[in-house]
């Protein structure tokens, strides 16, 4: 009698750690398409109107556990077709592993490196993808930098030779990277420095250089007319309470090639475990902010609504 009982016993716990186990087989095939899922979503939903006034931590808690939950019920309900796949992959890696061509080894880096690209280009923030009017001032800082003189030209192109000199580039880098010397340059020196008392002070792009100090604006400024100077396209971006500057980089190749240049040549140290953050117009063009508050391209910006931007 205690022999029968206690084999039923083994037999439910054998049936509970079979259940277990098949259990933790389906999360875990259910959870290898929602991560890449998840990155690709993540700054699409950011960018709706309503969703984009949400907390941004418990939207994209909610986005990845949506995504699990949906992935998970599909693998439930094709478990048959799914593991079938599985099967055969297997097999199919476990002969390529032998015969050395592809090893479990190379699939995993594989998929680490879409993951990592994933990230890389990811945008924690709402992509500026609308129309947004002209903000207050901000024909007199179009003005400021479109009349910056030949002091601006000549500091701009000894700003975009002062780094990266020695990286080797294709010619059509030569813009970006200078872009980004200038960045260096002006970030690595510049200091904040707040205009008077309940008035409000736009330095011109020569008086900003020459100092090398100011407030956010007169940073935006600078920036912007220098690597106009040396033949970028930039725009300011207002929000709630800042103004910084953005850099053209172009369509969603020229954002890959910004991204290596950015964490493998450029910006290592900075950059290398650190998120890059950029907007994408309504043509598909992407830009990447310049804000003094980050030590290199493409850091996370201030989290405040963006109410106009100025394309200069």
């Amino acid at each position: 009698m205690r022999t029968h009982t206690q084999l039923e016993v083994n037999g439910q716990a054998d049936g509970r750690a079979t259940v277990l186990a098949h259990a933790i087989m389906i999360y875990v095939v259910a959870l290898v398409p929602t991560l890449p899922t998840f990155l690709l979503v993540r700054p699409l939903l950011l960018e709706v109107g309503p969703i984009s006034r949400w907390d941004p931590i418990m939207t994209q808690f909610v986005l990845f556990l949506v995504l699990l939950i949906a992935f998970i019920t599909l693998v439930q309900r094709f478990q048959r077709v799914v593991f079938g796949v599985l099967v055969a992959a297997l097999l199919s890696l476990t002969v390529t592993t032998i015969s050395g061509t592809f090893g479990f080894g190379d699939l995993v880096g594989g998929y680490a490196g879409v993951m990592g690209m994933l990230r890389e280009t990811s945008n924690d923030l709402p992509m500026a993808a609308g129309r947004f009017a002209p903000f207050h001032d901000a024909f007199h800082l179009r003005r400021l930098v479109e009349q910056a003189g030949p002091e601006v030209r000549k500091a701009a192109v000894r700003m975009a030779t002062a780094h990266f000199t020695k990286v080797k580039v294709e010619p059509e880098d030569n813009t970006l990277v200078q872009s980004f010397s200038v960045f260096k340059e002006i970030n690595g020196r510049w200091r904040y420095v707040s205009d008077r008392k309940g008035g409000e002070y736009f330095a011109s792009p020569a008086e900003s250089q020459e100092l090398m100090a100011g407030d956010c604006d007169d940073h935006a400024v600078l920036m912007a007319a220098c690597i106009k100077a040396i033949g970028g396209e930039v725009r300011l971006v207002r929000t709630n309470g800042h103004i910084y500057p953005e850099l053209k980089v172009g369509d969603d190749a020229r954002l890959a090639r910004a991204t290596e240049l950015i964490r493998k040549e450029l910006f290592v140290k900075e950059a290398r475990n650190a998120p890059l953050h950029h907007h994408t117009d309504r043509n598909g063009m992407h830009w990447i902010n310049l804000d003094y508050t980050r030590p290199y391209p493409g850091g996370e910006l201030m989290d405040e609504g963006i109410i106009g931007i100025l394309d200069l």
